[in-house]
């Protein structure tokens, strides 16, 4: 993950398209897993 913080743009400060894109979809990605096994621990707690 570390990449998408290293600097690449070649246009001043702007971080590039592509590299927003992976940075959205990650995070994406990891407030779907988060939201399960937030959904899931609560479910173990009821039981």
């Amino acid at each position: 993950m570390r990449h998408c913080f290293q600097k690449k743009s070649k246009r001043g400060s702007e971080t590039p398209k592509e590299d927003m894109d992976i940075i959205r979809d990650r995070l994406k990605v990891a407030t779907e897993k988060a939201k399960e096994l937030q959904n899931e621990k609560e479910r173990l707690q009821r039981r």
